[in-house]
């Protein structure tokens, strides 16, 4: 919960700013604001204690990545996702990530391993917790980004996460209802930080875009049959 602050200067409501984005950017990812509901700005204001001003910047930022959309004469909504702009996500996911996997092989150190490793294992923690899907994006994303960050370049692994936290709440509700695809995901990750310490980049590109695209297949059809269902 964003607690009430003084909002009278810049610096704090941008901090009020700050708070609520990750308040209902977690709400998001979570699914606890599915997807096409409407975010109303009253209530919001109201159930958080703070103004509509620093509210309309965190919505704005939402906004600027893809998690909800602006309507006219509609306000703000939880964004929809059609499955080819899913497909387009991911596939642009498997260029940007191989590419930056590619170009960090080569400066990945045995602090880089270790790191990735303790990731994995805090990873198999919290999938035996209850809600293990809602900490499934966190431990997702950084074990990609450790992977990822010796490349050194910032712009693609920023634009790299707005992708991840794009199809994180769809392959969130899918890993939920399928032991299969999380046990899977799990050995995947394996083989990719051992390819790593190997330094096998023709392997690890090849894994992790194999990777990337079958996640990606997995949830068009998961997502597929529930909308027809829907």
């Amino acid at each position: 919960m964003v607690n009430a602050m003084n909002l009278h200067s810049g610096g704090e409501r941008q901090t009020v700013a700050g708070m609520l984005v990750s308040e209902m950017r977690a709400r998001i990812l979570n699914l606890e604001f599915p997807e096409g509901v409407a975010l109303r700005q009253d209530s919001l204001a109201a159930e958080f204690g703070v103004s509509r001003i620093p509210l309309r910047e965190a919505l704005l930022q939402l906004e600027g990545e893809g998690l909800v959309t602006q309507t006219a004469h509609k306000g703000y909504a939880v964004s929809v996702l059609s499955l080819e702009e899913i497909r387009e996500i991911f596939d642009l996911r498997a260029l940007i990530e191989v590419d930056l996997l590619q170009r960090a092989l080569p400066h990945i150190t045995s602090a880089v391993i270790a790191e990735a490793r303790q990731v994995l294992a805090q990873f198999d923690e919290s999938l035996a917790a209850p809600s293990a899907e809602r900490q499934w994006g966190h431990f997702n994303w950084r074990l990609h980004a450790t992977l990822c960050a010796p490349a050194g370049r910032h712009r693609s692994l920023d634009i790299l996460r707005k992708l991840h936290r794009n199809a994180d709440r769809y392959l969130r509700l899918q890993l939920n209802l399928s032991e299969h695809n999380n046990a899977r995901a799990r050995e995947e990750h394996q083989r990719l930080v051992a390819l790593c310490e190997q330094r096998d980049n023709a392997e690890a590109s090849r894994l992790l875009n194999e990777h990337i695209l079958a996640a990606r297949d997995d949830l068009l059809e998961f997502l597929s049959a529930r909308r027809a269902h829907d």
